[in-house]
């Protein structure tokens, strides 16, 4: 019985894709990014793409496809991965061979938006029927920047945010603390983050087991990369009560200050 509920549930998702398909573009309000790479494909990015396009037919989607170590795999997903892209008209992809830093990533989805404000999703998600109504009517498109359900794997970012803040650090070369660093030098700013509630989306929280960047590399916490951890450090002074030249960052829990040397360069100056 349970297997036929969700037999039925795919197909309405698959009708509801086919129903839209050859709508044109026409949301010019807010585009949406997703990242994703070689190990989630079955298992999270096609379920997650053809709800997107069901949802938001009339919407820019920018997928950013990381590469992967071993590159006779990368090679097949790719196609794999682009001929199944292919039947969506709205959806644009940019493609790796070789592993990126989830900064660079989310800085290439921000590019590539072709609309001012951009949703950024990880790919272990997972969105009710009636995700696209609970989120345009949420308040979040009021924002510049904001977090959704208190997590960083959604969030709302625009062009006019990196204008304020910067792009997203590249020198973390991995995955791991690039939104504790963008939410700190917010902070600093004067602008504590927003997050906002918004109904019918679940987070996955998928734990990777094979990272994109190199076979069995220095992992911390189950799931960032050691050497992301060892940038953190270097580029911030991290306390848990107030003290001179510290600010007070809600993600860190405390109160953070930028080491000496430790700017966050424009890596996309014009």
């Amino acid at each position: 019985m349970h297997e036929l509920v969700w037999w039925w549930i795919g197909l309405g998702w698959k009708l509801w894709g086919r129903r839209y398909q050859a709508q044109q573009v026409s949301n010019t309000a807010y585009s949406i990014g997703v990242v994703t790479y070689i190990n989630r494909y079955h298992i999270h990015f096609i379920p997650l793409m053809r709800q997107l396009t069901a949802l938001f037919p009339d919407t820019h989607i920018v997928v950013a496809i990381n590469g992967y170590y071993d590159q006779e795999k990368q090679a097949a997903y790719l196609k794999e991965v682009q001929a199944f892209l292919a039947q969506y008209t709205n959806v644009i992809a940019i493609t790796y061979n070789e592993g990126q830093s989830l900064s660079k990533l989310w800085n290439q989805l921000i590019i590539h938006s072709p609309t001012p404000k951009n949703f950024i999703f990880n790919d272990d998600i997972k969105l009710a029927p009636n995700f696209r109504q609970h989120l345009e009517k949420s308040g979040v498109l009021q924002h510049d920047v904001a977090i959704m359900n208190a997590s960083w794997s959604h969030f709302l970012t625009a062009k006019a945010t990196v204008q304020q803040y910067g792009w997203f650090d590249e020198r973390f070369p991995g995955v791991g603390y690039e939104d504790h660093d963008y939410e700190i030098r917010m902070a600093i700013a004067g602008h504590a983050v927003k997050d906002i509630t918004v109904k019918g989306l679940k987070n996955l929280a998928y734990v990777t087991k094979d990272f994109s960047w190199e076979k069995n590399p220095r992992v911390i916490f189950n799931k960032y990369s050691g050497v992301n951890g060892d940038h953190y450090a270097k580029k911030w002074s991290i306390a848990e009560t107030a003290a001179e030249g510290y600010t007070k960052v809600r993600i860190v829990g405390g109160y953070a200050k930028l080491n000496e040397g430790m700017e966050t360069p424009d890596f996309y100056a014009d």
